[in-house]
């Protein structure tokens, strides 16, 4: 049985990084690549990649976090997302595909893989102040093996108490 509190710790994760991206943006405008502080971010930054757009509804990788690198076995930066293998370039079409260039809006989710969940965030941002539409999408990817729950006694002796507590 997955425990409630797995998924979660997933969606608070993400939540902290839609919060920062949030108070990044100006007037409502998604927010500049380099309006980003990777220091801000900086218990995330393992799960996290970064994706420029072409348009097309294809993507290149621009930044790679280590788990993400260590998953895959290989840093994909420079690499077109059709480059991966379909199990891994699945990871970063979650939630119907690629963002496209025209959304604005943060997206997020979490999966039920079976072993895992995987819990993904879309992030769009702009490379330049001229760009009217997001180039450019921060992903947060996490996937974790689920945590199954220990057959535990709902009341047990404690040795120092003269009753039943629960455990």
């Amino acid at each position: 049985m997955t425990s409630q509190s797995d998924i979660f710790s997933l969606i608070d994760a993400q939540n902290e990084i839609v919060d920062y991206w949030n108070s990044r943006r100006q007037s409502g405008v998604v927010p500049l690549r380099s309006d980003m502080d990777p220091g801000a971010l900086r218990a995330h930054l393992h799960c996290i990649s970064i994706l420029e757009l072409d348009g097309q509804g294809g993507a290149t990788f621009r930044l790679m976090g280590t788990q993400l690198r260590n998953l895959i076995g290989a840093d994909m930066r420079g690499c077109h997302i059709d480059e991966l293998p379909d199990e891994y370039a699945s990871i970063w079409r979650m939630g119907g595909g690629l963002p496209r260039p025209e959304s604005c809006q943060p997206d997020q989710g979490v999966v039920d893989l079976g072993e895992s969940h995987h819990a993904w965030l879309r992030l769009p941002l702009r490379h330049t102040a001229a760009d009217e539409t997001p180039s450019m999408v921060l992903c947060h990817d996490i996937l974790r093996r689920k945590k199954t729950r220990m057959s535990r006694p709902v009341f047990s002796l404690h040795p120092l108490a003269s009753r039943a507590v629960a455990a």
